[in-house]
C-alpha cells in the first residue's frame, strides 16, 4: 500500500523514476510533456507504482476505495496520466517542472485520480487510493525534479 507520511522530502523513501509508460523509454534530462502517459518507478524498493480496480478485492483499509501498491512487475496498471494545475484553466500544456502541482490519473482503470485521505492510518500516515476525477485538493501533488 502506498502511503504519505508528511511534507519533508525523505530521500530514501520519498524518491520516484519517471520512466515511460508501455515500453516507452525516457532518458535522464529528458522533459517530460504534461497530459502524457508516463509510469514511475521507486528508487529504493524497485517497484512501480501501481493501481488496479476494486474487482481483486483489494481495496483500502480504511477508504475501502480503489487501492494504489507498489508492484515488482511492470505492466499496464503502472500507467499514468500527468497533467499541471493551473489556476487560470483546469490543466495546463507544457513540461513538467519542479515545484508543479500535478494531478495523476490511474489510465487502465478509467482515469481515477490519486487521492491522498485526510484519515490518518495508525502509524500517523495517510492513506492514498485511487478517487475521484482529480478535481479535490486531495488528488493534487507537488513535483520536485531532482538529480
Amino acid at each position: 500500500m502506498v502511503i504519505c507520511s508528511g511534507q519533508e522530502i525523505n530521500l530514501e523513501n520519498d524518491v520516484w523514476t519517471v520512466i515511460g509508460a508501455s515500453g516507452k523509454n525516457i532518458n535522464e534530462g529528458d522533459l517530460i510533456s504534461l497530459n502524457n502517459i508516463i509510469s514511475f518507478k521507486h528508487q529504493a524498493t524497485g517497484c512501480y507504482l501501481n493501481s488496479h480496480d476494486t474487482s481483486y478485492e483489494r481495496v483500502t483499509p480504511i477508504s475501502q476505495q480503489q487501492q494504489v501498491t507498489l508492484c515488482s512487475d511492470r505492466g499496464s496498471d503502472d500507467d499514468w496520466l500527468v497533467r499541471r494545475y493551473n489556476s487560470t484553466t483546469s490543466y495546463d500544456t507544457g513540461h513538467l517542472m519542479s515545484g508543479d502541482i500535478i494531478g495523476l490519473f490511474h489510465i487502465s482503470t478509467n482515469k481515477q485520480a490519486l487521492y491522498s485521505h485526510s484519515v490518518l492510518l495508525g502509524d500517523r500516515s495517510q492513506e492514498v487510493s485511487c478517487y475521484g476525477d482529480g478535481s479535490e485538493k486531495n488528488n493534487r501533488w507537488r513535483i520536485e525534479l531532482i538529480n
